[in-house]
């Protein structure tokens, strides 16, 4: 790739983190500011344009712990070149950073606050990508060469070094296990072919595509890549049957209550994609995140507790290790109101999600002088509050033969009330709107964002009887076989908002003739129906509102998280996979057009191959949406600095992770 190139591909992220706010004025300073500068082309990483101090400096504690001989000193623990992070104040080590989650399926919770430590990543702007665990890189002009040099003396939280061995670890042993993992992930192909990885030396590592992959360092600053830095090698090989006697493996399943190896691995090290509660349910397992975990998550833990990392391999301006703050208490709620008590008694530091709903702005705005608290605003970068994922594989094929019939999409669609969704859940804020991306992006597309989404009771059961026009006597639709026509709609029970519009839905749809019925339950529960394709129904947030190149999921199937097609999405990463369903003709292109933007080596030809995608999209109209996303807030304690007035809200961004967490202290 060319220089211009690359910095095109910047400056187009830049417009788009500008639509999104970018840097507007803040109620603290400004967030936290990577050096080396942001390399302007990443097809050939600069070295750091800083040199670090000469002289480190750490936590009181961790200085007590050297002069009792129970840790090395900083010099040896950090790495060769430590990455320097200018934080927007120079910040004072202590403290207890209180937060709240909700149980087992709430891992991103730890994710986006301190695990975000990837080989490249994303500057708080979203406008590029800079060095992390990769110093530089180099990238051939065809990108189907990537070659990355590796931070030296990085190590993990256990003081052992992390190397290019680790991450051949992950690729040969893990991503590429079919016991861990039944198909290579998507971003580690091109033109469905798999790539190639060497390890060249302890701190070179090689990638080659045999088709152009004009994504794949946008993919490696995202979530999709958060397991490739995470699975040290030392540590993971004792749960790893290759690495162990078949015997004692065979008694470590049967002592641990195990079913397959893959649940242990899971259990104790980490899931192949990189998530999972199971790293966070082992004290001491070791980490490259700038806290590790001391009080593990357990099914009957009341909180999570981390420590700072002792060996963590980033410094401020003035040569201090990151991080600032002490320690990480993450207490477990089973429930909403309880967490929300809290941030309004002003016993959480710092939150933005689960209780920070539109309807709960105005007590949390009123309260903020008592809770000694601040609120600061989220640009969401979705695609729509509300995404319905109708299970176009469903096991019945009765059902499925229903519910892929587009007129009965489209019926079910123009059956639901949005703009009065909008006014009782979301207190007036957004405009009615299937999944689509944002106008003022250059993926918008207004036939996407706006077809079929008037209220229109009379165009709903006009296409409804076009599938099934026989109903019984209380008015309810029969299928083809007789049976009542029955949607059973799945929602997570931790999402008020969605659980909210689920109900609202229901009632819609059964003045159309449809026995919709919403139901509110455990996450993991729903994810497990839902990757089985179990489940009539099921509602989720709405990804890639901004770069739907990054996360395109609800416009064409291309993982578990395309609920609306998991088995076509299975046969998109594998046709071998037990749970692939070979899907029709308007998928297939879908996916020959997705592996065309994926060969493109200059932003513009992305943008062009993937509208191109949206309006096949837009034809097929594969997911029923509700309305646009409204700007969102989170809240800080106000002795809580280096936390920014405004951020952007993404899982491709993995809010708050770009913005440096590490950085924040107490004062």
């Amino acid at each position: 790739m060319s220089h211009q190139t690359i910095y095109r591909f910047a400056s187009l992220l830049l417009l788009l983190a500008l639509f999104l706010g970018g840097c507007g004025p803040a109620a603290t300073p400004a967030p936290a500011k990577e050096v080396p500068p942001p390399t302007k082309a990443p097809a050939q990483a600069e070295p750091a344009a800083t040199e670090p101090p000469s002289k480190y400096s750490e936590a009181p504690a961790l200085t007590d712990l050297v002069e009792a001989g129970e840790l090395p000193a900083i010099e040896e623990r950090l790495p060769t070149n430590p990455l320097v992070v200018e934080s927007a104040e120079v910040g004072q080590f202590g403290g207890t950073w209180r937060m709240g989650m909700r149980g087992g399926t709430d891992d991103v919770s730890f994710y986006r606050i301190l695990g975000y430590e990837t080989l490249v990543r994303w500057t708080p702007a979203w406008d590029s990508i800079i060095p992390s665990l990769a110093e530089s890189w180099e990238i051939s002009d065809d990108a189907t060469e990537y070659t990355f040099h590796l931070r030296e003396g990085v190590k993990w939280s256990d003081g052992e070094p992390f190397t290019a061995d680790d991450i051949a670890f992950w690729f040969n042993d893990v991503v590429s296990n079919p016991d861990l993992q039944t198909t290579l992930p998507a971003w580690l192909t091109s033109g469905g072919k798999p790539v190639k990885f060497e390890k060249v030396d302890d701190y070179t590592i090689k990638f080659t595509f045999e088709v152009p992959n004009g994504l794949f360092l946008q993919n490696l600053a995202s979530p999709d890549a958060r397991s490739l830095t995470n699975i040290p090698k030392h540590y993971a090989i004792q749960y790893h049957a290759k690495y162990v006697d078949a015997a004692k493996f065979e008694a470590m399943l049967k002592e641990g209550g195990y079913t397959t190896w893959k649940d242990m691995f899971q259990a104790k090290v980490v899931q192949a994609d990189g998530g999972g509660i199971g790293q966070f349910s082992v004290a001491g397992r070791p980490t490259l995140f700038a806290w590790m975990v001391e009080e593990p998550f357990s099914g009957n833990a009341t909180q999570v507790t981390l420590v700072r990392n002792p060996y963590y391999w980033k410094v401020d301006q003035n040569g201090q290790q990151y991080p600032y703050i002490d320690k990480l208490v993450y207490g477990v709620y089973q429930d909403v109101p309880s967490m929300l008590l809290k941030a309004l008694n002003g016993e959480i530091d710092f939150q933005m999600r689960h209780f920070n709903t539109l309807l709960n702005k105005a007590v949390l705005y009123d309260n903020m002088v008592t809770g000694d608290y601040r609120l600061f605003n989220l640009k969401e970068a979705g695609s729509n509050t509300n995404v319905i994922m109708l299970n176009l594989n469903h096991r019945d094929p009765v059902m499925a033969e229903i519910l892929q019939n587009k007129d009965f999409r489209i019926g079910l669609s123009y059956a639901i009330n949005r703009q009065e969704i909008i006014n009782t859940v979301y207190v007036t804020v957004g405009k009615p709107s299937q999944p689509a991306a944002q106008e003022g992006t250059p993926f918008y597309n207004e036939q996407l964002a706006t077809q079929y989404t008037e209220y229109d009771v009379d165009k709903a059961n006009e296409y409804l009887d076009k599938v099934l026009p026989e109903k019984n006597a209380d008015g309810i639709r029969l299928r083809p076989d007789g049976k009542p026509m029955s949607i059973v709609i799945e929602i997570a029970n931790a999402v008020t908002q969605q659980v909210d519009t689920g109900n609202l839905v229901a009632k819609y749809w059964k003045e159309v003739g449809i026995l919709a019925e919403a139901k509110s339950e455990d996450r993991s529960l729903m994810y497990e129906r839902k990757n089985n394709y179990d489940h009539d129904a099921f509602i989720w947030g709405g990804e890639g509102g901004v770069n739907p190149i990054l996360d395109p999921r609800n416009f064409f199937p291309n993982g578990n998280e395309s609920g609306y097609a998991v088995g076509w999405a299975a046969w998109y990463q594998n046709p071998a996979d037990p749970l692939a369903i070979e899907p029709p003709a308007e998928i297939k292109a879908m996916i020959d057009k997705y592996n065309e933007v994926k060969t493109e080596t200059t932003w513009e030809g992305q943008v062009e191959r993937m509208n191109e995608l949206l309006q096949m999209s837009a034809d097929f109209f594969p997911a029923i949406g509700i309305s646009t996303v409204p700007p969102s807030y989170g809240i800080a304690r106000n002795n809580m600095h280096n936390v920014p007035g405004e951020m952007i809200n993404a899982w491709s961004y993995p809010t708050p992770a770009p913005i440096n967490p590490f950085t924040f202290f107490f004062k």
